[in-house]
């Protein structure tokens, strides 16, 4: 890495985005498996799935109940909010 920049700092100085919002909505700047070589590492525009993330192995029950929630309210009307403390 560059002295103290992070991940996000150098692919914002490889990409060159005009604002904040351009960095973190990339995947809608950039075409999908646009890349950003950079010595041994490289920035690549991919989509990330909520399968990717979040296994179902440990959030199973959690899909569950929204897909029964949005079956009695529609998908507008259920939402997800989640904290991770530390």
């Amino acid at each position: 890495m560059h002295g103290r920049n992070t991940g996000l700092t150098r692919f914002a100085e490889l990409s060159g985005p005009a604002d904040a919002r351009q960095l973190y909505s990339a995947g809608s700047v950039y075409p999908e498996n646009t890349e950003w070589p950079d010595g041994d590492t490289r920035f690549r525009v991919g989509r990330l799935r909520r399968r990717d993330a979040v296994p179902d192995s440990e959030w199973g029950a959690v899909w569950s109940t929204m897909r029964i929630l949005a079956d009695l309210h529609g998908d507008e009307g259920v939402r997800l909010v989640v904290w991770f403390d530390n």
